[in-house]
Protein backbone atom coordinates (compact mmCIF):
# COMPACT_ATOMS: atom_id res chain seq x y z
CA UNK A 1 0.00 0.00 0.00
CA UNK A 2 1.31 3.62 -0.95
CA UNK A 3 0.19 5.58 2.07
CA UNK A 4 1.34 9.11 0.54
CA UNK A 5 -0.84 8.29 -2.82
CA UNK A 6 -3.99 6.85 -0.75
CA UNK A 7 -4.04 9.75 1.13
CA UNK A 8 -3.52 11.80 -1.78
CA UNK A 9 -6.85 10.21 -3.29
CA UNK A 10 -8.93 10.10 -0.13
CA UNK A 11 -8.39 13.94 -0.21
CA UNK A 12 -8.67 14.19 -4.04
CA UNK A 13 -12.29 12.25 -3.74
CA UNK A 14 -13.65 14.44 -0.94
CA UNK A 15 -12.47 18.18 -2.75
CA UNK A 16 -14.49 16.44 -5.59
CA UNK A 17 -17.62 15.60 -2.98
CA UNK A 18 -17.57 18.91 -1.65
CA UNK A 19 -16.91 20.88 -5.18
CA UNK A 20 -20.83 18.77 -6.31
CA UNK A 21 -22.47 19.77 -2.78
CA UNK A 22 -20.86 23.76 -2.94
CA UNK A 23 -22.52 24.04 -6.31
CA UNK A 24 -25.67 22.63 -5.01
CA UNK A 25 -25.50 25.46 -2.01
CA UNK A 26 -24.34 22.62 0.44
CA UNK A 27 -20.91 22.94 1.87
CA UNK A 28 -18.84 20.51 3.74
CA UNK A 29 -15.72 21.34 6.19
CA UNK A 30 -12.52 19.66 6.04
CA UNK A 31 -11.35 18.54 9.46
CA UNK A 32 -7.79 17.42 10.10
CA UNK A 33 -9.05 13.27 9.50
CA UNK A 34 -12.09 13.86 7.77
CA UNK A 35 -14.87 15.60 5.67
CA UNK A 36 -18.05 16.33 6.71
CA UNK A 37 -21.07 17.52 5.69
CA UNK A 38 -23.93 18.09 8.24
CA UNK A 39 -26.64 18.36 5.22
CA UNK A 40 -28.58 16.48 2.94
CA UNK A 41 -26.33 15.77 0.20
CA UNK A 42 -26.96 15.43 -3.65
CA UNK A 43 -27.56 12.15 -4.51
CA UNK A 44 -24.61 9.11 -4.54
CA UNK A 45 -22.42 11.68 -2.48
CA UNK A 46 -21.51 10.95 1.18
CA UNK A 47 -21.89 12.68 4.49
CA UNK A 48 -18.78 11.79 5.75
CA UNK A 49 -15.37 10.96 3.93
CA UNK A 50 -12.29 9.94 6.22
CA UNK A 51 -8.39 11.40 5.00
CA UNK A 52 -6.87 9.45 7.55
CA UNK A 53 -6.80 5.48 9.11
CA UNK A 54 -6.50 6.99 12.56
CA UNK A 55 -10.17 9.39 12.32
CA UNK A 56 -11.32 9.10 15.95
CA UNK A 57 -14.84 8.56 16.38
CA UNK A 58 -14.53 8.49 20.43
CA UNK A 59 -17.81 10.35 21.13
CA UNK A 60 -16.38 11.97 24.40
CA UNK A 61 -13.38 13.04 21.79
CA UNK A 62 -14.89 13.98 18.83
CA UNK A 63 -18.43 15.26 19.33
CA UNK A 64 -18.44 16.43 15.49
CA UNK A 65 -18.74 12.18 14.02
CA UNK A 66 -20.63 11.36 17.05
CA UNK A 67 -23.60 13.59 16.16
CA UNK A 68 -23.24 12.52 12.56
CA UNK A 69 -23.27 9.22 13.21
CA UNK A 70 -25.55 8.63 16.06
CA UNK A 71 -28.32 11.22 14.44
CA UNK A 72 -31.63 9.65 13.18
CA UNK A 73 -32.59 11.70 10.30
CA UNK A 74 -34.92 12.00 7.52
CA UNK A 75 -32.99 11.56 5.15
CA UNK A 76 -30.08 8.65 4.40
CA UNK A 77 -26.58 9.20 5.97
CA UNK A 78 -23.85 7.81 4.25
CA UNK A 79 -20.10 6.96 5.12
CA UNK A 80 -16.93 7.08 2.93
CA UNK A 81 -14.09 4.86 4.59
CA UNK A 82 -11.62 5.91 2.99
CA UNK A 83 -9.14 2.95 4.25
CA UNK A 84 -11.98 0.19 5.39
CA UNK A 85 -10.76 0.36 8.70
CA UNK A 86 -14.25 1.33 11.12
CA UNK A 87 -17.05 -0.36 11.84
CA UNK A 88 -20.24 1.46 11.98
CA UNK A 89 -22.24 -1.46 12.67
CA UNK A 90 -23.21 -0.45 15.87
CA UNK A 91 -23.88 3.21 14.94
CA UNK A 92 -26.62 1.63 13.09
CA UNK A 93 -24.87 1.33 9.09
CA UNK A 94 -24.48 -1.26 6.91
CA UNK A 95 -22.19 -1.53 4.71
CA UNK A 96 -23.60 -0.29 0.53
CA UNK A 97 -20.26 -1.54 -1.07
CA UNK A 98 -16.44 -1.98 -1.05
CA UNK A 99 -14.02 -0.97 -3.52
CA UNK A 100 -10.68 -0.64 -4.52
CA UNK A 101 -8.67 2.76 -4.59
CA UNK A 102 -6.53 2.73 -7.88
CA UNK A 103 -3.31 5.21 -9.08
CA UNK A 104 -1.85 4.79 -12.96
CA UNK A 105 1.34 7.06 -12.87
CA UNK A 106 1.46 10.41 -14.67
CA UNK A 107 2.84 10.77 -18.31
CA UNK A 108 3.78 13.46 -20.38
CA UNK A 109 3.04 12.26 -23.79
CA UNK A 110 -0.58 10.73 -24.38
CA UNK A 111 -1.26 7.78 -26.35
CA UNK A 112 -4.51 5.85 -27.60
CA UNK A 113 -6.09 3.76 -30.40
CA UNK A 114 -7.83 6.14 -32.94
CA UNK A 115 -11.78 4.88 -32.94
CA UNK A 116 -13.50 5.64 -36.25
CA UNK A 117 -15.46 8.53 -36.41
CA UNK A 118 -15.09 9.13 -32.83
CA UNK A 119 -14.52 13.10 -31.20
CA UNK A 120 -12.92 13.69 -27.62
CA UNK A 121 -14.17 16.78 -26.55
CA UNK A 122 -14.19 18.79 -23.16
CA UNK A 123 -17.61 19.85 -22.07
CA UNK A 124 -17.28 23.63 -22.18
CA UNK A 125 -21.52 24.70 -22.67
CA UNK A 126 -24.02 24.25 -20.22
CA UNK A 127 -26.32 22.87 -22.53
CA UNK A 128 -23.81 20.40 -23.37
CA UNK A 129 -23.49 19.16 -19.60
CA UNK A 130 -26.96 18.26 -19.99
CA UNK A 131 -26.12 16.17 -22.98
CA UNK A 132 -23.22 14.50 -20.92
CA UNK A 133 -25.49 13.78 -17.26
CA UNK A 134 -28.27 12.58 -19.73
CA UNK A 135 -25.75 9.74 -21.10
CA UNK A 136 -23.81 9.27 -18.11
CA UNK A 137 -26.92 8.64 -15.67
CA UNK A 138 -28.13 5.12 -15.13
CA UNK A 139 -32.00 6.28 -14.90
CA UNK A 140 -33.97 8.72 -17.22
CA UNK A 141 -32.84 12.26 -16.59
CA UNK A 142 -35.90 14.93 -15.41
CA UNK A 143 -35.14 18.09 -17.16
CA UNK A 144 -35.50 20.56 -13.89
CA UNK A 145 -32.44 21.55 -12.96
CA UNK A 146 -33.48 21.07 -9.44
CA UNK A 147 -32.92 17.49 -10.17
CA UNK A 148 -29.69 17.71 -11.79
CA UNK A 149 -26.89 16.49 -10.50
CA UNK A 150 -23.92 18.43 -12.76
CA UNK A 151 -24.71 21.94 -12.72
CA UNK A 152 -23.04 24.94 -14.68
CA UNK A 153 -20.83 25.86 -11.81
CA UNK A 154 -18.22 22.74 -12.04
CA UNK A 155 -17.55 24.17 -16.15
CA UNK A 156 -15.97 27.28 -14.44
CA UNK A 157 -13.51 25.51 -12.09
CA UNK A 158 -9.84 25.38 -13.47
CA UNK A 159 -9.42 22.14 -12.04
CA UNK A 160 -12.23 20.22 -13.70
CA UNK A 161 -12.15 18.61 -16.15
CA UNK A 162 -15.34 17.17 -17.57
CA UNK A 163 -14.38 14.97 -20.60
CA UNK A 164 -16.87 13.25 -23.67
CA UNK A 165 -16.65 11.03 -27.16
CA UNK A 166 -19.16 12.43 -29.21
CA UNK A 167 -20.08 10.15 -32.34
CA UNK A 168 -22.49 10.70 -34.61
CA UNK A 169 -23.04 14.08 -32.26
CA UNK A 170 -23.74 11.59 -30.25
CA UNK A 171 -22.19 11.44 -26.57
CA UNK A 172 -21.02 7.66 -26.36
CA UNK A 173 -18.70 7.87 -23.29
CA UNK A 174 -17.38 10.50 -20.36
CA UNK A 175 -15.55 10.82 -17.58
CA UNK A 176 -14.24 13.98 -15.01
CA UNK A 177 -11.02 14.61 -14.02
CA UNK A 178 -10.96 16.71 -10.89
CA UNK A 179 -6.94 18.29 -10.07
CA UNK A 180 -5.85 18.20 -6.20
CA UNK A 181 -2.50 18.66 -5.12
CA UNK A 182 -0.44 16.10 -6.63
CA UNK A 183 -2.77 13.97 -8.26
CA UNK A 184 -5.95 14.24 -10.87
CA UNK A 185 -8.99 11.98 -9.84
CA UNK A 186 -10.91 9.78 -12.36
CA UNK A 187 -14.37 9.80 -11.75
CA UNK A 188 -18.08 8.92 -13.37
CA UNK A 189 -16.19 7.21 -16.46
CA UNK A 190 -19.35 5.41 -18.73
CA UNK A 191 -18.32 3.84 -21.83
CA UNK A 192 -19.76 1.65 -24.45
CA UNK A 193 -19.72 -2.11 -22.98
CA UNK A 194 -18.32 -3.73 -25.87
CA UNK A 195 -15.20 -1.60 -26.53
CA UNK A 196 -15.07 -0.10 -23.22
CA UNK A 197 -10.70 -0.78 -22.88
CA UNK A 198 -10.49 1.34 -25.76
CA UNK A 199 -12.24 4.16 -24.72
CA UNK A 200 -10.72 3.68 -21.06
CA UNK A 201 -7.09 4.60 -22.86
CA UNK A 202 -9.01 7.48 -24.88
CA UNK A 203 -10.30 8.99 -21.80
CA UNK A 204 -6.72 8.74 -20.45
CA UNK A 205 -5.26 10.00 -22.62
CA UNK A 206 -7.69 13.30 -23.21
CA UNK A 207 -6.88 13.47 -18.82
CA UNK A 208 -2.97 13.19 -19.74
CA UNK A 209 -3.35 15.93 -22.52
CA UNK A 210 -5.18 18.17 -19.86
CA UNK A 211 -2.91 17.63 -16.71
CA UNK A 212 0.10 16.33 -18.25
CA UNK A 213 2.50 14.04 -15.91
CA UNK A 214 0.01 13.97 -12.75
CA UNK A 215 -0.73 10.55 -11.30
CA UNK A 216 -4.31 9.79 -11.79
CA UNK A 217 -6.19 8.32 -9.04
CA UNK A 218 -9.67 7.09 -8.38
CA UNK A 219 -11.81 4.06 -7.06
CA UNK A 220 -13.47 1.48 -8.79
CA UNK A 221 -15.02 -2.63 -8.15
CA UNK A 222 -16.06 -5.64 -10.06
CA UNK A 223 -15.05 -5.56 -13.73
CA UNK A 224 -14.15 -1.68 -13.96
CA UNK A 225 -11.77 -2.00 -11.68
CA UNK A 226 -10.81 -5.66 -13.50
CA UNK A 227 -10.74 -3.19 -16.50
CA UNK A 228 -8.75 -0.32 -14.39
CA UNK A 229 -5.81 -2.19 -13.81
CA UNK A 230 -5.87 -3.92 -17.48
CA UNK A 231 -5.28 -0.37 -18.83
CA UNK A 232 -2.26 0.46 -16.40
CA UNK A 233 -3.74 1.17 -13.02
CA UNK A 234 -2.44 -0.39 -10.13
CA UNK A 235 -4.35 -1.23 -6.53
CA UNK A 236 -3.60 1.43 -3.67
CA UNK A 237 -6.28 -0.21 -1.12
CA UNK A 238 -9.55 -0.86 -0.01
CA UNK A 239 -12.47 1.34 0.83
CA UNK A 240 -15.55 0.95 2.22
CA UNK A 241 -19.34 2.61 2.00
CA UNK A 242 -21.48 2.89 4.45
CA UNK A 243 -25.18 3.72 4.71
CA UNK A 244 -28.13 4.47 7.68
CA UNK A 245 -31.68 5.30 5.57
CA UNK A 246 -33.27 7.85 7.10
CA UNK A 247 -36.08 6.68 9.26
Amino acid sequence: MDTKYLQLAAYNNAVWCDTICRSHNVPGEFHETFWINRQQTPTYYPNLITLSPTVNLDPHQNPTLSSLLSARREDTVSVKDSFAVLDLTLWGFRQLFAAQWIFRQGSSASSRQEIAGLQWKRIVAEEDLLRWEEAWSPTPLATSSRNRLFLAPLLHDADISIVAAYKESQIVAGAIANKTEGVVGLSNVFTPEGEAERYWEGLLAEIADSYPALPIVGYEQDESLALALRVGFTSLGSLRVWIKEGK
